[in-house]
């Protein structure tokens, strides 16, 4: 990573000649309180860690600069930031060099994802990879226009390498990512998305096994998920592997546009053939033709609680967690993916401790957004049970109310200000109440 920060350094400056630069930056200072330690769900939770569970206070730095070719561009991003209650309170959030052109698109390094539907969806409309922890650091080359083929049908494609170089127990973990989806466009108003993505952990150290295969020869089987019987790994299949399909029908009427999607997660074959259905996202993104007090409207319905059963050889998804790869689908103890899969970070991971307390949850989430006069706002209510996992339920079933709200008012000359706040009801827990302060200026 230095040797790359050194490369970022070197190449932002020596395009500072060009006339064909573009440079630009964001600063944020969020202030943040709450009857309890902890503040609101809604206020920490997808911020790729700005905020913490604890935290009071946040400030974020970002600088990008851009060099801009007849067809295409380079771009660095550096983005930091300092946040109380953190083990690390100064911590990157993007550091990246990233090339584009009409159709292809490559980063390396670590970079935020793009927000979808508006920031309203629980799980940034992917329940594997929500924006919930921080950006992992890696490579990636993909589409960044979907390839046209015909007048109906197009691709989206892509493939990563990625590290996860937190502290963790099998050490060096490296993570492996692919997607390939097909988009029928049947005509101006109707359009389907099918999409297949695939990630799986493997290499490193474990304390158990020693070092693990990370050849060519190994990555092979990790990309095509071929069958194994290295011993300690879950369904004979060399590394962790997990993935989703995700069902998106856009369409559009005279009262608006709609997202109608499906976002179902599968660990193994039983998931592959649906065995786990109705497990997934079920959602609907609605933008009305009318956008005078409501501009986007989002319903989701989550739902982890099948997991193929607990009665067969198949069943036992335990989603997010493994036998080899103990630390599971965590980055840094934070869950990369649907944030509503509770860890707990005083577990000490051993071979048979797991840090996944509860993957089985059942949630009705709604997001609303929308403007008056010159504040826009935002909304966000989530209703959870948690039931914990199959072999460690929860007993009374964990029931949570998470609420949010902000508004914002942007000014021509001295930036953002954005008031927020939230409350937290649970059976099982006391209630908190929280509010903050944030304020942004762009240059």
């Amino acid at each position: 990573m230095k040797n790359f920060l050194t490369l970022i350094v070197f190449i932002f400056s020596t395009t500072l000649i060009s006339q064909n630069l573009d440079f630009g930056g964001e600063i944020t200072f969020l202030g943040v309180g709450s009857n309890k330690e902890e503040i609101p769900f809604w206020m920490y939770t997808n911020t790729n860690t700005a905020l913490g569970p604890t935290t009071n206070f946040s400030g974020i730095g970002d600088l990008k600069t851009k060099y801009s070719f007849e067809s295409s561009f380079m771009e660095v991003g550096v983005a930091v930031f300092y946040r109380d209650g953190m083990i690390d309170d100064f911590q990157r959030r993007d550091l990246y060099l990233r090339y584009q052109n009409s159709w292809l698109s490559t980063t390396i390094g670590a970079k935020q994802q793009e927000i979808e539907v508006e920031g309203l969806s629980a799980t940034n409309k992917n329940i594997l990879w929500s924006s919930n922890a921080r950006p992992l650091p890696g490579l990636i080359i993909e589409a960044n226009n979907p390839v046209k083929i015909s007048e109906t049908f197009s691709i989206d494609w892509g493939i990563a390498h990625y590290s996860l170089n937190d502290e963790r127990y099998v050490d060096d973990v490296w993570l492996h990512y692919k997607r390939l989806g097909i988009i029928t466009t049947f005509n101006d108003h109707n359009k389907l998305t099918a999409k297949i993505q695939h990630f799986a952990q493997w290499a490193g150290t474990s304390p158990t096994f020693g070092k693990l295969p990370n050849d060519f020869s190994a990555f092979i089987e990790v990309f095509f998920a071929k069958q194994t019987s290295t011993e300690g790994e879950n369904a004979n299949v060399l590394g962790n592997h997990l993935g989703s399909i995700m069902l998106d029908y856009e369409f559009v009427t005279n009262i608006g546009d709609f997202s109608v999607y499906y976002d179902h997660p599968f660990e193994d074959r039983s998931g592959l053939r649906f065995a786990n259905f109705p497990d997934g996202v079920w959602g609907v993104f609605y933008t009305p033709e009318n956008k005078k007090i409501i501009s986007n409207f989002l319903y989701e319905y989550i739902d982890t609680s099948d997991q193929s059963g607990n009665t067969s050889i198949s069943g036992f998804d335990n989603y997010f967690s493994n036998n080899l790869y103990r630390s599971g689908w965590t980055y840094e103890g934070n869950i990369i993916g649907l944030p509503f899969i509770m860890t707990d970070k005083d577990i000490v991971i051993n071979d048979i401790t797991s840090p996944i307390v509860s993957n089985r949850v059942r949630l009705h989430h709604i997001g609303v957004s929308g403007s008056f006069n010159k504040i826009e706002w935002m909304l966000k209510t989530t209703f959870s049970k948690s039931f914990g996992t199959y072999n460690k339920p929860f007993t009374p079933t964990l029931e949570n109310w998470y609420n949010y709200v902000s508004f914002s008012y942007s000014t021509n000359l001295y930036g953002t200000f954005i008031l927020i706040g939230g409350v937290d009801i649970s059976n099982l827990n006391d209630t908190i109440v929280g509010g903050g302060l944030s304020y942004s200026y762009s240059f």
